[in-house]
């Protein structure tokens, strides 16, 4: 049995890491890379974020490269007009035994609005979350993060119509160059069947390998 300071510790833990979520997706929707950075786990070997099709950014400067590089412009500035705003949903978060990892899912309902010159593409996107943290200097951090497509489609299209944009891997200049590519690629289509990727983390008592990102 857990003593009565453990499990208000794993209280406190759950509660910290949903507002660390919820403040990366505030910081996301507002422009505001350099301070959603902040989040991620900079100082601890391993940190990693993977985007769909985009593929996987590793350690402190491929963060960097994704955080400025993707979401804005050349002056590192929220480009006019743009707007990522992705949810948190259905949350299942694990924190380990030991207390020094954690592992967590969401589903994330979103849109998303790119374009330039005045022409701009409203779109739905709707991701899966798959999140490691650790505790670097006493605080949770992002450690291990994959956003997993779920469909993205014009406004004025359904999933059902609409082909699937992870078919292929993105084609990225070089200044934003993922370090590898993708490790998985699933997007919704009348002819696939749903797969529960990342599933749900189990209780774990100290760090296993098992990453849900």
């Amino acid at each position: 049995m857990k003593s009565l300071e453990e499990r208000v510790q794993r209280m406190e833990d759950v509660h910290e890491i949903q507002n660390l979520m919820g403040r990366l997706e505030f910081l996301h929707t507002a422009g505001l890379e350099k301070e959603a950075m902040q989040l991620f786990a900079l100082k601890t070997p391993g940190v990693s974020a993977e985007v769909a099709n985009w593929g996987v950014y590793e350690g402190p400067e491929g963060i960097r490269k994704m955080s400025l590089g993707i979401h804005l412009d050349g002056e590192q500035k929220a480009r006019p007009g743009t707007m990522h705003l992705h949810t948190l949903t259905t949350p299942v978060i694990e924190v380990a035994g030991d207390g020094k990892t954690a592992k967590a899912v969401w589903l994330s309902p979103g849109l998303e609005t790119d374009g330039k010159d005045s022409k701009f593409q409203a779109m739905w996107a709707w991701v899966k979350y798959g999140i490691d943290f650790v505790k670097e200097e006493g605080k949770w951090k992002i450690w291990h993060s994959h956003a997993y497509a779920i469909f993205m489609t014009p406004y004025e299209k359904s999933w059902v119509e609409a082909p699937p944009h992870t078919s292929t891997p993105m084609v990225v200049p070089d200044e934003i160059k993922p370090d590898r590519p993708s490790t998985y690629l699933w997007e919704y289509s009348t002819d696939r069947v749903y797969e529960n990727v990342p599933a749900p983390p189990e209780p774990y008592e100290t760090w296993d390998g098992k990453s849900v990102a």
